[in-house]
């Protein structure tokens, strides 16, 4: 994937970074915790579908999610990737 823009602003919010991935528009939602939460756990289900809503404005293909979670152990990364419409 190639990054194209980041902290999009659309009607309704705003989408972390937009990418390209084969020529596919790609929403991407970050979400950053510290401690032992995984920060994908804080997306929840009407959440996940404002961001799907925000990528829909930008014609988005598909929408991931990636966590970043910072600990005591160092940098722990969740990339969860969406389906594609």
């Amino acid at each position: 994937m190639e990054v194209v823009a980041r902290n999009v602003v659309v009607a309704g919010g705003e989408i972390d970074i937009v990418a390209r991935d084969r020529g596919r528009v790609v929403a991407v939602e970050v979400r950053t915790s510290t401690g032992r939460d995984d920060p994908i756990d804080a997306l929840d289900e009407p959440k996940r579908g404002r961001v799907a809503r925000l990528g829909s404005r930008i014609g988005a293909s598909r929408v991931d999610l990636i966590g970043i979670g910072l600990g005591d152990e160092g940098i722990d990364l969740h990339w969860v990737p969406g389906r594609p419409r």
